[in-house]
């Protein structure tokens, strides 16, 4: 039916969570695309064939009127009576046509623009989770997971990307005229300061080798570190190291 496609997408939308974003769905935005510009197509037609329509009954119903008027009146046993029956049950039948064409378009174009705002929708969503990411990371575009990054279509890498690209130039010039001898920590939650400088941590997944304020640390999975809360809080976020007793 009409929508089934762009509601299938508006639910993909909507399971989009603060920590799980799903697969790219080329294939459903696809479909969604192509029912739309079928549907336009569909109206444009409808358009021009109701046209058409309107003046087909203007004409009919000046002949209509001249008919009437070259008939002699009072000739009892004449055709006009059938002849105005006639033209009247087609002028009838040309304005029910007209009225189920107009209901039809507004059918066509109400679906398409219900396509347009799921679509919409659906990368709107795909947006603000890149987004969140991105500050989360601190504006690190190459540290987004290469699981997730297999979960992105291309257009949206290439918007991960240029997105983190210009905040951080606009976080840099911001910077140099506030504080020049300082950073400011634009990721950091604006209302509550943590309470804990440093927080124990357990890995979850391996690092490798991390430089932080103390040095070089190995973090290997399965093992606990107590470290400087800004070192590490980037990949608690992404799922790579577990807070253990969190504040």
């Amino acid at each position: 039916m009409l929508g089934d496609e762009a509601f299938r997408l508006a639910k993909e939308a909507k399971d989009i969570a603060a920590d799980h974003i799903p697969a790219y769905n080329e294939e459903q935005v696809r479909l969604v695309t192509q029912e739309t510009r079928y549907l336009w197509t569909r109206i444009e037609e409808m358009i021009a064939s109701l046209n058409t329509a309107v003046a087909n009954q203007q004409r009919s119903g000046s002949s209509q009127t001249q008919l009437g008027s070259s008939q002699p009146h009072g000739t009892p046993g004449q055709q006009q009576p059938s002849q105005s029956q006639a033209a009247n049950t087609q002028q009838s039948a040309a304005q029910a046509e007209i009225e189920n064409t107009n209901a039809q378009t507004a059918l066509y174009f109400l679906t398409l623009n219900r396509n347009k705002r799921c679509l919409l929708a659906y990368h709107h969503r795909r947006a603000q989770f890149l987004r969140s990411l991105l500050w989360t990371l601190h504006l690190a575009s190459s540290m987004i997971p290469a699981s997730l990054s297999l979960r992105l279509s291309p257009e949206e890498q290439n918007y991960a990307r240029d997105y983190a690209r210009l905040n951080s130039n606009y976080r840099d010039a911001v910077e140099n005229q506030l504080c020049p001898s300082d950073s400011l920590n634009w990721a950091a939650d604006g209302e509550l300061p943590p309470r804990d400088l440093f927080i124990e941590v357990r890995v979850v997944k391996d690092c490798g080798e991390i430089v932080t304020e103390n040095g070089v640390v190995n973090l290997q999975a399965g093992t606990q570190h107590y470290l400087h809360r800004s070192d590490v809080e980037h990949l608690v976020t992404i799922g790579y190291l577990e807070h253990i007793n969190p504040s």
